[in-house]
């Protein structure tokens, strides 16, 4: 069914729903799994050092490369060994690279839930993903805690 498969993952619960799910899909499918974190460094004011300083976000990357390389280990399997990956930038622009660049047939992402201001504002990644998808896309939720 699905050859490579990629989760973007930020450590957040809804990330983890979609990690959980992303790793269930590619332990049925034999899937090659790769999670892919992305570093928000794009966008208005985040690139201006004087608002936002570089050290901010190295260290920010270092805790991410951390909790991705840490999800990928509590996936990981001797036949299939998870792939990890940080990029920088706009997050749906960059699942989108990666996706092509690792010829998935599948994208995993989170469902977070916005306020209108926060969506306007920053828009939203699966919007975004859906206007430039290479493959399938599957949006995780868990129906369990929205009850």
């Amino acid at each position: 069914m699905y050859q490579t498969i990629v989760v973007a993952f930020d450590g957040t619960d809804a990330g983890a729903i979609a990690l959980r799910q992303g790793g269930d899909l590619a332990r049925v499918c034999h899937a090659q799994l790769h999670v892919l974190g992305i570093v928000v460094s794009s966008g208005g004011l985040l690139l201006d050092p004087a608002i936002v300083p570089i050290d901010l976000l190295e260290s920010e990357r270092q805790i991410l490369q951390a909790t991705v390389t840490d999800a990928a280990h509590a996936l990981g399997q001797r036949d299939h060994p998870v792939q990890t990956a940080i990029r920088d930038g706009e997050p749906a622009r960059e699942i989108i690279a990666y996706a092509q660049a690792a010829k998935a047939d599948l994208i995993v992402v989170g469902h977070s839930h916005k306020g209108l201001l926060a969506r306007w504002i920053e828009g939203s990644v699966g919007a975004h993903l859906l206007g430039g998808m290479p493959c399938s896309v599957l949006v995780a939720r868990d129906r369990a805690a929205e009850k």
